[in-house]
This record gives C-alpha cells, sequence and structure tokens, in this order.
C-alpha cells in the first residue's frame, strides 16, 4: 500500500520484482486489500490510481475534526502561496469526501463557492479536471484568455502542475500546438472551457521538467530560465520597509552613505518588480538592468 503511495508512476512489473511475487499472487493480493477498504487500479500507461484510501491516518477523524481541518486548509489555501496552498485546496476535497451525503456535498459546495470560485474566480469543474489532467498525466485542449488582448483562443498542452502566486491560481504547462513545444504558464481564472484529447502522457517519476528552477527566478508570477539583474535604490520611509522583508532569495541589500538603500535581485521579469515598487512613489528610483 506504501509503495503505490509513494511511487503511483511505475509498471506493475516493477511492484512485481519489488516484492518477489507473482501476478496471480499480486491480483490475490490486490482483492484483499479491496476488503480492508485499500482499492486501486493499474494502467499499463499511467501507472497505479488509488480509488479507496479507507486505511490513511484520517480515515477515523470525527465529522467536528475535518470540518475544523477543512477551514484550516481554506485559509492556507486564501493566505498562503506556492505549491503547498495550492494543494491545500485538493486536501480540503478529500476531507470532504469522507463524510456522509448529504452532508458531503453541502459542504463540497460550500468549499468550492468560497474558495475555488470566489477567492480565484476558477469554476469548481475547471479546477477538478486540471488536477486531474496534472495526476494522469493527460493532454487537454483548453479556451483560454490572452491578457493584452483579452482574445479568446483553444490551446492544446500538457498540463504539468498548478500553484498559486500572489492570490492567484496558475497551470503550468506544456503547449504542443506551438513549434517548437514550450513550457508556459496560463491563469487558471481565464481557463473559460477544457476538452479532453483522449491522449495520456504521463511524466517521469521525479521530474519537475525545470519548473522549480524556473519559480526561483519568480518575483510574482512570471516564471523564466533565464533571470535578469534588477537595481533600485530606495529613500525616506520606503527604506526600513525595504530592509526588514525578504522578498525573492536572490535579493542583496546595500546601505548608502547618504541613508538610501539598493536592493538587487535576479529575476525573470524585472518588470514585476519595477510594479511592485510603484508602491512607494517617489521613494524609489531604477538604477540599472542587465
Amino acid at each position: 500500500m506504501q509503495e503505490i503511495r509513494n511511487v503511483p508512476a511505475q509498471s506493475l512489473e516493477t511492484i512485481l520484482k519489488t516484492f518477489g511475487i507473482s501476478r496471480s499472487q499480486f491480483y490475490k493480493d490486490k482483492d484483499a486489500l479491496a476488503s480492508l477498504g485499500f482499492c486501486f487500479e493499474y494502467r499499463k500507461d499511467s501507472g497505479f490510481r488509488i480509488t479507496e484510501d479507507r486505511l490513511t491516518p484520517i480515515h477515523d477523524l470525527s465529522l467536528s475534526d475535518r470540518v475544523i481541518l477543512l477551514f484550516a486548509l481554506e485559509y492556507l489555501s486564501t493566505s498562503g502561496d506556492g505549491l503547498l496552498a495550492a494543494k491545500a485546496i485538493e486536501v480540503g476535497r478529500k476531507l470532504a469526501g469522507g463524510l456522509e451525503n448529504p452532508f458531503r456535498e453541502q459542504l463540497l459546495q460550500c468549499f468550492d463557492s468560497e474558495v475555488t470560485e470566489k477567492t480565484y474566480g476558477v469554476k469548481p469543474e475547471i479546477f477538478l479536471a486540471l488536477t486531474d489532467a496534472v495526476k494522469e498525466g493527460k493532454r487537454i485542449r483548453m479556451l483560454y484568455c490572452r491578457s493584452g488582448t483579452w482574445t479568446e483562443s483553444w490551446r492544446e498542452v500538457d498540463p504539468r502542475r498548478i500553484y498559486l502566486r500572489q492570490r492567484a491560481l496558475y497551470l503550468y504547462a506544456r503547449t504542443v500546438d506551438e513549434t517548437p513545444p514550450a513550457w508556459k504558464v496560463f491563469r487558471l481564472n481565464r481557463i473559460r472551457e477544457i476538452q479532453p484529447t483522449g491522449i495520456c502522457l504521463p511524466p517521469a517519476p521525479n521530474a519537475d521538467d525545470g519548473f522549480c528552477e524556473r519559480q526561483k527566478n519568480a518575483f510574482l508570477a512570471f516564471l523564466g530560465e533565464t533571470p535578469k539583474t534588477l537595481t533600485l535604490r530606495f529613500t525616506g520611509e520606503a527604506v526600513p520597509y525595504v530592509r526588514e522583508c525578504q522578498w525573492h532569495e536572490s535579493q542583496h541589500l546595500e546601505e548608502q552613505p547618504d541613508g538610501s538603500l539598493l536592493l538587487t535581485v535576479s529575476v525573470a521579469e524585472p518588470m514585476e518588480v519595477v510594479r511592485w515598487a510603484r508602491q512607494f512613489g517617489d521613494d524609489f528610483k531604477i538604477v540599472n538592468c542587465t
């Protein structure tokens, strides 16, 4: 059970070899586990998928425990940032899924309405379709509204990750409708519709397709491979405010003799830093960008 939980994207042959059992013994064990409440299916193109797991540590949570955790996850998803906060939405739905009807459906509707739809402007069915596509490695077609021109067009992509930055949900996906294919970011609330393609291309185990490295270069939401270095000078009341926080992991602060402060960062999109700095009005200036 733990092997399937930890490494679902592996072949049946690997499981047989790991435990030194035959195919017939595997299917006997599978039936025995199903009788205990641990059910899974196997697909040659995508590996194992757990369909029921009553043996996880949360199986004995009371109704009040689940509700408390559910709305604690709601707070995390609305106040946090990054992959953990995005994952909280999915975990919250799992907690509600362990309840009896009709309370389960009512709580799921409440969670979807308050978190997925009202907070992020994402239709629950869109979020569910994308999380399923990420898990199963499914290629999809999506009707997407592009910023700037605000026109809608169909895109064909391989979704890889959903993450949260600056109180907005984003999809990290590989485009397959352009040459050459490229890794791009799409904002979830701009996805109008999703259609399946019937193509399944599961990711290699432990591969992140450069996501982690690109995310390090993001100041806000824009990801990129090659960062640019930007230096800003802060003066007046902006100085103590800028000094007290870690705005980016690459930042370097340099105190100046005249009391001003230089902030240098290496980021994928320098204009995101400039837009952030504009909140300080005349107390900031761009020194250089390379």
